[in-house]
């Protein structure tokens, strides 16, 4: 007959340390409206139906939006310039990023769509940039290829390494 004896060193404060630290958030709202503003001007409103607080030794100040979120951003006379929408995102309150991932959609005031499964808006340097698959549909073309780089209102922007473009003809006398 065998019997085997086991034991843990671990006491239980250090237990529920790491169990509270890695899993719960400090704060939690459904249905939140932020709004993200400069000098008294608003230059965004981000809303989500799920807000998730963490706040610990490893990640403090992640706000994260498991069930999608939408964001506008608005012009210097408070005009809506571009919507996006994911869904999921987080947003790192030290580094004043945000992350979205999972069919990301980028519409702007001027028609033109950007889709993709991830992309980064540094609020610090005023910019949005991915690295992954992305496709630009204008009113005259569509352009695909991988990484972006573009200011915050998505007037300039760069496809880094792209991989193809169609141009779209409008003409409508022209027979199918």
């Amino acid at each position: 007959m065998v019997t085997m004896l086991f034991s843990c060193g671990n006491s239980i404060n250090s237990i529920q340390e790491v169990a509270v630290k890695d899993t719960f958030p400090v704060e939690q709202a459904r249905d939140i409206t932020m709004y993200y503003s400069d000098s008294g001007h608003i230059e965004a409103c981000m809303t989500a139906p799920v807000m998730k607080r963490y706040e610990n030794d490893d990640q403090k100040g992640i706000l994260k939006l498991p069930e999608g979120l939408k964001v506008i951003f608005y012009d210097s006379l408070g005009n809506e310039e571009t919507v996006l929408t994911a869904k999921y995102g987080e947003r790192f309150d030290e580094l004043q990023r945000i992350v979205v991932k999972y069919d990301v959609v980028v519409i702007t005031s001027d028609s033109e769509k950007m889709y993709t499964d991830h992309l980064i808006w540094d609020e610090r340097e005023n910019r949005v940039y991915s690295d992954v698959f992305v496709k630009i549909i204008t009113p005259d073309k569509i352009i695909w290829g991988d990484g972006f780089e573009s200011d915050e209102s998505f007037d300039q922007y760069q496809i880094l390494r792209p991989k193809g473009e169609i141009q779209i003809n409008d003409d409508k006398n022209i027979s199918e």
